[in-house]
């Protein structure tokens, strides 16, 4: 992995995205079920996949590097939970409300840390070695990439 953005830049990153989500949802009229084409996801679905993504992959992996001394972080495929849990069928907007709660509350922990935390180490199932700041960097870049997706699928006529 290259050399991610400092610590601290990296949870006002990821405590940014949850503020800039939940401000487009508020100003948009969200067809929530609404699927832009066969096979691509709706917003319903992406809320609930965030939701489930930061309870059940980045916390779990935050949590072991804080308290383990380098851990193994086991990998995860959450493509098909989307099929698995029915996330078509789930209420956005509680997913969002539950996403935004564990997204501040991963980073009220990780803040609440001395910033030399982000150094401590894990064995990434997939990366190898990898620190906790590279996680913060791992989650942001997913962010990322849901965000350009947020904003096609509130852009939908």
């Amino acid at each position: 992995m290259h050399t991610p953005p400092p610590y601290p830049d990296l949870l006002q990153e990821l405590s940014a995205f949850a503020d800039r989500l939940e401000e487009a949802i508020a100003t948009a009229v969200p067809e929530w079920r609404r699927r832009p084409e066969l096979g691509a996801w709706s917003l319903t679905e992406v809320m609930a996949h965030l939701r489930d993504v930061e309870r059940e992959v980045h916390h779990p992996r935050y949590q072991a590097v804080i308290a383990e001394d380098n851990p193994f972080l086991p990998g995860v495929s959450s493509d098909d939970w989307a099929h698995k849990r029915d996330y078509q069928g789930q209420d956005g907007r509680l997913a969002l409300d539950a996403f935004l709660a564990a997204r501040r509350a991963n980073v009220a922990l990780l803040q609440s840390l001395d910033p030399q935390y982000g150094q401590r180490t894990g064995r990434h199932a997939y990366f190898g070695p990898t620190t906790l700041q590279e996680l913060l960097n791992l989650a942001a870049q997913h962010d990322q990439a849901h965000w350009q997706q947020i904003q096609e699928l509130l852009q939908l006529p």
